[in-house]
């Protein structure tokens, strides 16, 4: 059957409260109104008192006092390794133990959890060094699970970026209704040993919560607005750079092309091969960088603080061939120390407005 809320216990006693209200009000009315109304008034109750009455049995019957409390898995984790994290393909890899403690009684009797979990955000590869025992009176099983997940990546910083990793875990038989994880929080933890080039690995976190589907999944003996509930367990851990060198190595070339660029002020406006020369060879290089970073990360409308950089940088050096134009005019027209003072002023204002955008993008993404 499909999955429910459970009704407060009060629920019932607040029914029979309003019923009686209601009863004493149509005495009442008896008592004041005509014989005719009287009559009425007793006719309507005598045909109300037989559903009333079954409609509170049935209250009292299958109240949730007479409800069965799902059953409690003790449920935990040890992650040994991440690796293999590609934002190009949303996808990275991790290696963990996952194991199972429960009292195999009422609706866990013949409950087997490694045959039923399943990964909601990844898919299995492989499975090994299974454990299945009693430990007392709880049952205990145990499994080493190698995974590849799927994640979304928030690439807004890249390559400045950190990342939330969720790991999301549920039992595919049994609803909420009937079974219920618990985090085992004191033993759930991450490995010493886990090693990512580049990359560090903390803040971990096991817990619980509800997790509400809004479908039957196709079984038409429920209605069509069936909500099916589970229980989930979610380990979450942060992936953060251990150092930006990387991100400076993908950024060094549009910073030193665009300086390049900034050069052709130095050169006279009528030497034309090396004052357009250089705004030209650097638009190339830019735009040779802008390849290789956006080739990192998936086609997405995002905008990275890579490309940002790349696209101001693009601005600057069309800008400046633009300026090298109207300096070669002004020379040629004559004006050759007002086209000297125009090449001395964008000589201070460009790289001023361009590292200093830059350099606001930078901080804000490792902030």
């Amino acid at each position: 059957t499909a999955p429910h809320r459970a009704t407060p216990r009060s629920y019932p006693l607040l029914q029979i409260e309003s019923m009686a209200q209601n009863y004493e009000r149509c005495f009442r009315r008896l008592k004041e109104q005509r014989s005719l109304e009287s009559s009425v008034s007793i006719c309507y109750l005598l045909r109300a008192l037989p559903a009333s009455l079954c409609v509170l049995v049935f209250m009292l019957i299958a109240g949730p006092g007479h409800a069965a409390e799902p059953g409690k898995v003790t449920v935990g984790a040890y992650v040994t390794k991440v690796q293999d994290v590609s934002f190009r393909d949303n996808r990275y890899t991790i290696d963990f133990y996952l194991w199972f403690r429960w009292k195999a009684e009422g609706p866990l009797a013949d409950f087997k959890p490694l045959d039923t979990f399943e990964l909601i955000n990844g898919r299995i590869d492989t499975r090994g060094s299974v454990v299945e025992k009693k430990i007392g009176n709880e049952s205990y099983a145990t499994v080493r699970v190698s995974a590849t997940m799927a994640e979304n990546w928030d690439l807004k910083k890249f390559p400045f970026d950190s990342h939330r990793l969720y790991v999301n875990i549920e039992d595919a038989a049994l609803f909420s209704s009937d079974m219920v994880y618990v985090a085992d929080t004191n033993n759930s933890r991450l490995g010493d040993e886990i090693d990512m080039g580049g990359w560090s690995v903390s803040n971990f976190e096991a817990k619980v919560l509800p997790k509400v589907y809004k479908s039957n999944y196709g079984d038409t003996s429920l209605p069509t607005d069936s909500l099916s509930e589970y229980s989930r367990f979610s380990m979450g851990m942060d992936m953060t750079r251990t150092s930006f060198g990387s991100a400076w190595k993908l950024l060094t070339t549009v910073l030193a092309a665009t300086a390049v660029a900034f050069v052709a002020f130095m050169v006279k406006p009528t030497d034309l091969d090396p004052r357009f020369g250089l705004g030209v060879g650097a638009l190339f290089a830019v735009a040779a960088s802008a390849f290789v970073a956006s080739s990192a990360v998936p086609d997405s409308g995002v905008m990275t603080a890579a490309d940002q950089v790349h696209m101001i940088a693009i601005g600057f050096i069309f800008t400046s061939v633009l300026q090298s134009a109207l300096a070669l005019k002004l020379e040629v027209s004559g004006q050759v120390e007002r086209a000297t003072r125009f090449d001395h002023m964008c000589l201070l204002i460009f790289p001023l407005l361009f590292f200093g955008s830059s350099g606001w993008i930078i901080y804000r993404a490792m902030h």
